[in-house]
């Protein structure tokens, strides 16, 4: 909780000294200094690719998510960061920190509908020349992964949509619908990776979250076959993004690129890793 707290903090004072924007922003019936007002929300955009990224969403009709104007979310974090270097062809550089530097890009998007599923968006995809292909859980404030909601029964979407996935990829001895039901974002998410290494199931999270650490270390511990382990990548953001910036100056990338993940780290990556 206290990551959480910081960063609300942080991002509380960065909306008033960044972004010039005293005025809280509103969720259900409160007020919040970390949120934007609604009709400031494009100031969740930093401000090198600000107005291409705005263009962008809208030419491409990437639905903006209801709290898209928490300086939280984790939406905007991801549209900050894959879009300036998908938009100037230097995905090559998060390949390489990926180490996948033998590999091309062949398609890219935010959103991505897994297709014949139901409906699970990814937050960003990648497709490689090769046929990998890459999808990313992007995670920021949250406390640790989706869950079940009460009440509900998700058995008949669990036969029709994840059993099959989920196959072989469980341990021994375990109830396969309950270990799915107890961890069910994270689970839904694995289901689409495949023993070969062909999909690779990418989540970034800030390491002061521990909360998404230790669900995820939980989970592959007592519940994921070894064997499907390694297609599962959990990294940080603050490695992420120093990785790519490093390749990005080797590169001698344009200074507006260079700038974008300069603010990245500025806006979102203030503080030391937290418990």
């Amino acid at each position: 909780m206290a990551f959480k707290k910081d960063m609300e903090k942080h991002l509380s004072d960065y909306k008033v000294n960044r972004l010039g924007v005293e005025e809280p922003g509103n969720w259900g019936i409160d007020d919040y200094e970390h949120i934007l007002p609604v009709s400031h929300k494009n100031l969740n955009l930093l401000e090198p690719y600000r107005i291409d990224l705005a263009n962008h969403i809208e030419e491409k009709g990437i639905n903006r998510h209801w709290g898209f104007h928490h300086l939280t979310s984790s939406q905007a974090v991801c549209l900050n960061f894959f879009y300036p270097i998908m938009k100037e062809k230097q995905l090559s550089a998060l390949l390489e920190v990926l180490q996948l530097e033998d590999e091309d890009v062949k398609e890219c998007s935010f959103e991505m509908e897994v297709a014949g599923g139901d409906g699970t968006n990814f937050d960003f995809y990648i497709e490689l020349a090769s046929g990998k292909k890459l999808f990313f859980e992007i995670k920021y404030t949250e406390d640790g992964f989706g869950k079940k909601k009460a009440g509900i029964d998700y058995r008949s979407k669990y036969d029709s949509y994840y059993q099959e996935g989920l196959a072989e990829k469980l341990k021994p001895g375990l109830d396969d619908y309950e270990s799915f039901m107890d961890d069910y974002q994270l689970m839904r998410n694995i289901s689409y990776i495949d023993e070969t290494g062909e999909n690779l199931l990418i989540i970034i999270y800030p390491e002061g979250n521990r909360k998404i650490r230790k669900e995820y270390d939980a989970v592959l511990a007592n519940v994921i076959e070894p064997s499907y382990q390694p297609n599962i990548r959990l990294l940080t953001w603050e490695d992420v993004c120093t990785g790519v910036m490093e390749v990005l100056q080797d590169s001698n990338a344009s200074g507006r690129l260079l700038n974008q993940y300069s603010d990245f780290a500025e806006k979102y990556l203030p503080l030391e890793g937290e418990d």
